[in-house]
């Protein structure tokens, strides 16, 4: 590799790595969201049990309350989702948005990178393509810095009507990791849709995410 290319795929990969503070804002909304509405659901409810018996009509009024609450918290959570979609996923299909994202790291990390996509790109929710893109761009940062690998598997496969997306890399073990900034960041996401996010650092790093396929809902 010449020293300007070299200097190059350096610079891009600096790109990729540099939003950390970003990603840690974006987390922390997301995550105080998620709490301040679950903590008002669980309130509501507790004050409704205690109502039930003793006054049905104020118990009905204070569920309607909590419901109120929840769909507000639902609709925050999505615009915090919202404000990181890439832009790439509105001028591609996800499908080819990923592969474009693919060999972009590639390309700058020379990393030998696998595909198995066997999801309906015209089927993803919009918040899906959203976290799934920003799972598998931190977690191909997170392969180039710290990880050291070559080799790249991204596994994207229906299982039980769930979206399941698997990330395995050759790189260094860490079967002792304590999840960092990055990947509590992607929990918070993934929770955010009631999914899972596992993470595996026995051989190499797998990362393994699970999403409930949405019917009928593409905002």
């Amino acid at each position: 590799m010449a020293i300007s290319e070299e200097f190059k795929s350096m610079a891009d990969i600096t790109e990729h790595v540099s939003h950390d503070k970003d990603r840690e804002r974006l987390a922390r909304d997301i995550h105080d969201t998620i709490g301040h509405t679950l903590t008002g659901f669980a309130v509501g409810l507790d004050a409704a049990i205690v109502l039930i018996d003793v006054d049905p009509a104020a118990a009905k009024k204070q569920l309607g309350k909590v419901s109120t609450s929840v769909k507000e918290g639902l609709i925050n959570i999505r615009q915090s989702l919202n404000r990181i979609r890439p832009g790439a996923l509105d001028n591609y299909t996800f499908k080819a948005a990923l592969e474009e994202l693919l060999n972009k790291f590639k390309n700058i990390s020379h990393l030998n990178i696998t595909l198995e996509y066997n999801w309906d790109a015209e089927n993803l929710e919009k918040l899906t393509e959203n976290v799934i893109f920003h799972i598998i761009e931190e977690t191909f940062t997170n392969s180039l810095k710290h990880g050291h690998a070559t080799k790249v598997l991204v596994m994207c496969n229906m299982k039980d009507n769930n979206y399941q997306l698997i990330i395995h890399n050759n790189g260094q073990s860490a079967p002792h990791f304590i999840p960092g900034v990055g990947l509590n960041y992607l929990k918070d996401l993934v929770s955010s849709l009631g999914g899972q996010i596992k993470f595996n650092g026995k051989v190499g790093f797998t990362t393994i995410v699970t999403i409930p396929k949405e019917e009928n809902n593409h905002d």
